[in-house]
């Protein structure tokens, strides 16, 4: 299957030659970095795309990405975002992980941060429906986008995936190298994260009544998801 790594970039341009070029290299799949024409100017790179609007928020760059992916032949869209280093040593297996979508139940590949220590084993699979994180491989046609969705996107493509009968794999081998989220300038620190997080979750409540609220008053956000339905609860495989 073919397949495009789609990198988000807002207010971030440091961070392609210090963590988008050197993982793309090793990766070895087609690559395009996505930005606002406002942030044109700033991202003197190949492979970058410019949106059609600024200051659309997360949600409408990942529709304008999908699209992108759609239009250009690409039936996996592999979500990664700028400050991302790595992914364990996921190029000695993405071939791997790519011929797992040849399951026509499998929507989503997703993967632990490297803090998880308790979830990466040598397996390559050790659950399904985990959720979506940060980072994942996801079918183009089940990515389910939605512009509204400015906060908790990576929640918003699982529970859609959820709703239309796909499963996610959880590959354990691989994990996340990465920043803490909501450490770093640029992206979604640009705007008020608590009013984008409310906003985002009453359009998940809209969609699946059991989903509930829950506070996180030391994060940016203030305020998370949580699926509390039999759908949602990952299973081992």
């Amino acid at each position: 299957m073919k397949c495009l790594v789609c990198i988000p970039s807002k207010a971030r341009p440091n961070n392609i030659k210090k963590y988008v070029e050197p993982f793309m290299s090793r990766l070895g799949l087609d690559y395009k970095i996505f930005v606002e024409p406002q942030d044109k100017e700033l991202y003197k790179f190949s492979n970058v795309v410019t949106l059609d609007a600024n200051d659309k928020g997360l949600g409408y760059a990942t529709s304008f990405a999908k699209n992108y992916a759609e239009q250009n032949g690409y039936e996996l869209f592999f979500r990664i975002d700028d400050d991302v280093s790595a992914i364990g040593n996921i190029e000695n297996d993405i071939h791997k992980i790519i011929k797992a979508f040849d399951i026509p139940q499998v929507g989503a590949v997703v993967f632990p941060y490297d803090f998880e220590w308790y979830s990466i084993t040598n397996k390559l699979f050790t659950r399904k429906n985990k959720r979506l994180q940060t980072c994942y491989l996801i079918r183009t046609k089940a990515l389910f986008t939605n512009y509204k969705i400015k906060c908790f996107e990576d929640f918003y493509y699982f529970m859609m995936l959820r709703k239309n009968n796909y499963d996610t794999l959880f590959c354990s081998r691989h994990f996340i190298k990465c920043p803490p989220i909501g450490t770093n300038h640029g992206g979604l620190q640009e705007y008020d994260r608590s009013e984008l997080a409310l906003a985002s979750i009453n359009i998940f409540k809209s969609i699946d009544s059991t989903i509930k609220v829950i506070s996180k008053p030391d994060k940016p956000w203030k305020y998370e998801p949580k699926f509390t339905g039999k759908k949602y609860k990952s299973k081992p495989i």
